[in-house]
C-alpha cells in the first residue's frame, strides 16, 4: 500500500481567502442595503437668525421614488449645548460647552419633494428647513440621521453646530469686594459670631396677666329701656264691650225704645204659644 501524502502548508489559504472575500463582499452589500443613498450638509455649522436656524441640504435616493413627496425623518440628538453663565471676575457671560449623553433624540417628520417644476421626478433633490427654539432647540451640537419611513438609514450620520446665544445662568458667589470705594462698609457690631450686649436695654416684664384698657359699651343699651311714646297715655280698661245702659247716653229716647223692644218681644213669644196650643187642641178633636 502506498503511504497518504500529508497535504503540504498552505494548500488551503486560496479556500479561505476566498470565504473571506464572499464574507466581506456580502456585509458592504448589507451596509450598502441599510445605508441606502446619501446625505450631505451644504455647512456643518449654522447661525441663528431671529430664533430659528435655518439647514441647507443635499439628499440622495439610490433611484427616484414613486411619488413626488417622500417623507423623511431626521433625527437630532443633542451631544452639547453652549451655556451662557455669569461667574464671579467676569463682566460679560462666559460661553462654556457642556457635553450630554444618553439625550433622546428629536425627530423632525418633514415632506422632501423630489420632482422639479414640470413633475420629473429625480433621485436627488436639494432640500432646506428650519430649527427652532419653540421646538426645544438650543444653541449646541447635534448627531444628524436621516431615516425613510420604513426605517431605512439615509446615508451615515453627521454632526451639526447651532451658534447661538442661549440664555444666561447666574453662577456667581455671592462675594462682596471690600476694596471697592463705592461699595459702603456695614457693621451689625458682631464679631466672630459675638454679638455685643446692650446693657442699658431695660428688662422685659415678667408679668402675663392682661389689663383692661378703657370700658366697654353695654351688651344691651340703655335706650331699649325707655318706654315708647305710644306707651305712654291713658288707655281704656276692660274686654272693649258696651253694657246698655252702662254708657253715657242714657236719654229718655234710648228708654222708650228699649221698653217698646221687650213689649215687641214678650208679644211675640205670647202670640206663638196660643198658636202652638190652638195645634194641638185640633188635633185632640
Amino acid at each position: 500500500m502506498k503511504a497518504l501524502r500529508k497535504p503540504q502548508r498552505g494548500a488551503f489559504a486560496p479556500a479561505i481567502a476566498c470565504a473571506l472575500l464572499a464574507a466581506l463582499s456580502s456585509l458592504l452589500l448589507a451596509a450598502d442595503a441599510l445605508a441606502a443613498g446619501s446625505f450631505k450638509l451644504r455647512s456643518p455649522t449654522v447661525s441663528e437668525v431671529s430664533g430659528g436656524w435655518h439647514v441647507f441640504c443635499d439628499v440622495a435616493l439610490p433611484k427616484p421614488p414613486l411619488t413626488p413627496h417622500v417623507t423623511l425623518k431626521f433625527l437630532f440628538t443633542k451631544t452639547a449645548v453652549y451655556e451662557r453663565d455669569l461667574v464671579d471676575n467676569s463682566p460679560k457671560p462666559v460661553v462654556n460647552r457642556q457635553a450630554l449623553v444618553g439625550q433622546q433624540p428629536s425627530v423632525e417628520s418633514l415632506e422632501v419633494d423630489f420632482a422639479d417644476a414640470s413633475g420629473k421626478i429625480y433621485n436627488i433633490t436639494h432640500f432646506d428647513f428650519s430649527l427652532t427654539r419653540v421646538r426645544g432647540y438650543e444653541a449646541g451640537e447635534y448627531k444628524l440621521q436621516v431615516r425613510t419611513s420604513d426605517g431605512l438609514d439615509i446615508g451615515s450620520a453627521t454632526t451639526i453646530t447651532l451658534n447661538g446665544d442661549n440664555p444666561v445662568v447666574d453662577r456667581r458667589a455671592m462675594s462682596f469686594d471690600a476694596k471697592n470705594p463705592n461699595m459702603k462698609k456695614v457693621s451689625s457690631g458682631v464679631d466672630a459670631g459675638v454679638a455685643k450686649v446692650d446693657d442699658t436695654v431695660a428688662a422685659v416684664p415678667q408679668n402675663t396677666e392682661v389689663a383692661p384698657a378703657g370700658s366697654a359699651p353695654p351688651f344691651i343699651p340703655p335706650e331699649a329701656f325707655q318706654k315708647q311714646p305710644e306707651e305712654i297715655g291713658d288707655h281704656p280698661k276692660g274686654c272693649g264691650c258696651d253694657v246698655p245702659g252702662a254708657s253715657g247716653d242714657n236719654t229718655p229716647l234710648t228708654r222708650a225704645l228699649g221698653a217698646l223692644g221687650v213689649g215687641l218681644g214678650l208679644s211675640l213669644i205670647a202670640w206663638r204659644k196660643r198658636r202652638t196650643h190652638a195645634r194641638v187642641g185640633g188635633l185632640a178633636r
